[in-house]
């Protein structure tokens, strides 16, 4: 009984969600993403608890800022996830509206060098500004970034969703997170000549105790060991907005080498916790990542 009911509440809840999408395109872009933006900087995101969870992570993190400053962090926080979210929906109006993004970094001669020998590269981030500006600023250096993604619950919207992740055919090779999607994933890396993303900045029950701002986190150190099983290039990158809040600046940084998994990871998260420090709230503080240890 349960299940005949639960599929015709997804099948309409899909319709509501792509009515909103649809009926958003009378927008411009910008005004598109700023709408995103102020939904969930707003009452969406005390709706959806994110607003409760970001400032308790905040404080959990940082108890020595004062109030101000975190509610000006947490701010910053929701308006990010709300405009990524949106801009996410657009693929073809995304790319139009960033003819060229800005990439930069010590580590983008290596990128470009690995590339260019049809070596495997694996970049690592944490879930940092838009990840797909990212994705948008390789593929103008002639890059297509493939990865893992965790397929929508939703059967229906989740349609939608895999035919935006291509991003307008801008896409490498694309795996869902299940056992099929990671054989495909070292697969496609021991082939060669494929950049695939990983972000290192998620709880995960059964990964490595690594300390992440300061407090004990479990992290998994998957895309490190891919990495080495495959000679890949492991290098992080940082999806930046800029203070304009509408356009990004891609930061590739040096890449890391072993000799293991867990030490490659640790690197990593370092790296990751230097960019947060100094863009606090580019980060997405949503998510439970300091579980189980702080719930």
């Amino acid at each position: 009984m349960g299940r005949t009911t639960a599929l015709p509440l997804k099948w309409v809840m899909n319709k509501i969600m792509m009515g909103v999408i649809h009926s958003a395109k009378v927008l411009p872009f910008d005004k598109r993403s700023a709408l995103g933006g102020k939904i969930t900087g707003g009452f969406g995101g005390r709706l959806s608890g994110f607003r409760k969870r970001t400032e308790r992570n905040l404080e959990y993190i940082w108890p020595d800022k004062t109030q101000a400053e975190r509610d000006q962090i947490a701010d910053q926080v929701l308006d990010n996830a709300g405009r990524t979210i949106f801009e996410n929906f657009y693929p073809e109006g995304f790319g139009k509206r960033h003819p060229e993004v800005h990439v930069w970094g010590d580590g983008l001669p290596a990128l470009m060098e690995a590339h260019a020998a049809g070596r495997s590269i694996i970049v690592v981030s944490g879930h940092f500004g838009n990840h797909e500006a990212m994705r948008l600023g390789l593929f103008q250096h002639g890059i297509k970034v493939g990865g893992m993604y965790r397929p929508m619950t939703n059967p229906y919207f989740n349609v939608f969703y895999e035919k935006a992740l291509d991003q307008d055919g801008r896409s490498g090779p694309l795996f869902p997170a299940n056992r099929a999607g990671t054989r495909g994933f070292r697969r496609a890396l021991k082939d060669g000549g494929v950049c695939l993303a990983l972000l290192v900045d998620l709880a995960v029950p059964k990964g490595s105790e690594i300390t992440f701002m300061g407090k004990p986190a479990m992290t998994a150190t998957s895309a490190a060991a891919f990495a080495l099983e495959a000679d890949a290039l492991y290098v992080p990158y940082f999806s930046m907005r800029n203070p304009d809040r509408k356009t990004f600046s891609v930061e590739i940084a040096a890449p890391i080498s072993g000799p293991t998994a867990l030490d490659m990871t640790e690197q990593a998260t370092r790296v990751l916790e230097e960019r947060i420090e100094k863009d606090p709230g580019n980060w997405f503080w949503v998510h439970r990542r300091w579980k189980p240890f702080f719930k």
